[in-house]
């Protein structure tokens, strides 16, 4: 009987294995057809507003229609040789748009595969899948590391939208190819995760699909984005350990901030400056071994701060702090889950 349960457990696992990988090679299979034709060849984008004029709308030279046969061909050819005179020809572009995006999202890959295998022993495992869970104590971060998911993926897709713009994409375009780089990338991450002693997690996955989901939205209704950021607070240490801030949740705290700039009502210029915050953080997790005192603490909390996105931006025009929460710009008032 043991036995049986035994193989059938496996059966599903292996099944799972079968199902994911078919998701995820789909996934990118789209993502890559898509990105090859975001651009046209020569970079340029028509506008929605340009017409494009049939033969039968064109209107034609006056006098023409009074010449012979003969003497029109004459006057097209001399028309073909001045024109070819006075219009230098057009610089093309290289790399061109397309090529510029398909290397962006190669080689952010690229990066990421070189970086996963020295310091996150990428193909030192066989794939296997991981059940990280979401928020329990007893997680490995006690959920940190999911919001973590959520924010980076939201910030960077916003930061891939901001690189296309830059090269010419539209707002529509640029917001809508963002958030597929930031997926695909998040994905092409997280199944190198599964050759690694972390594993590949659903709960992660899940969250980078949000997390760049909300980035689309907050790109396609800026009124929504002028009220609400989502935001990353690090404190550092000033040792060695911030070079690993990404992953160094014992001194980030994650927020959603609700901005009184973004509401019509607020007139008074000092209050435009208040924020109102709610939050999430974790510690005690990095230091804490089995058998040993468990310190393990996961808190929310509330708070009012000071819109530094709002203040810098008389003078530097950045976004950065819609992403960024400065340490020390708030007061908190914490509430422990545990």
């Amino acid at each position: 009987m043991v036995e049986n349960t035994t193989e059938a457990r496996l059966d599903m696992d292996r099944f799972l294995i079968r199902l994911f990988l078919k998701i995820i090679f789909l996934t990118f299979l789209c993502f890559f057809l898509t990105s090859s034709s975001w651009a046209q060849p020569d970079g340029f984008s028509q506008s929605e507003n340009d017409e494009v004029l049939i033969p039968e709308q064109m209107i034609p030279s006056e006098g023409k229609e009074c010449l012979t046969p003969e003497q029109k061909i004459a006057s097209e050819e001399e028309e073909s040789l001045t024109s070819e005179r006075k219009i230098p020809p057009e610089k093309k572009e290289f790399p061109t748009r397309g090529q510029k995006t398909l290397l962006l999202n190669a080689g952010s890959m690229a990066v990421i595969f070189m970086y996963g295998l020295s310091q996150w022993d990428y193909g030192k495992d066989g794939f296997h899948f991981e059940n990280e869970r979401w928020f329990q104590r007893e997680t490995k971060y006690g959920g940190a590391d999911k919001v973590g998911h959520f924010w980076s993926s939201y910030a960077l897709s916003h930061l891939y939208s901001y690189v296309y713009r830059k090269w010419g994409y539209t707002e529509k375009e640029a917001n809508l190819y963002g958030a597929l780089s930031d997926l695909g990338v998040q994905t092409f991450m997280e199944v190198a995760d599964g050759f690694s002693s972390q594993g590949f997690s659903y709960e992660d996955m899940i969250m980078n699909i949000v997390g760049s989901g909300v980035g689309y939205i907050w790109g396609k209704y800026p009124s929504a984005a002028r009220k609400i950021d989502f935001r990353m607070e690090y404190t550092p240490e000033f040792n060695s350990r911030d070079f690993g801030f990404s992953t160094n949740y014992e001194r980030q705290r994650f927020l959603i901030a609700l901005k009184a700039d973004g509401f019509n009502f607020v007139k008074n210029p000092y209050l435009r400056y208040l924020e109102f915050h709610v939050g999430y953080y974790a510690r005690g997790y990095k230091d804490y071994e089995v058998g040993r005192s468990d310190d393990r603490r996961r808190h929310m909390y509330v708070g009012i701060g000071f819109n530094v996105s709002r203040l810098v931006q008389k003078f530097v025009k950045t976004t950065v702090f819609d992403y960024i929460q400065i340490p020390y710009t708030s007061a908190r008032k914490g509430f422990p889950l545990d």
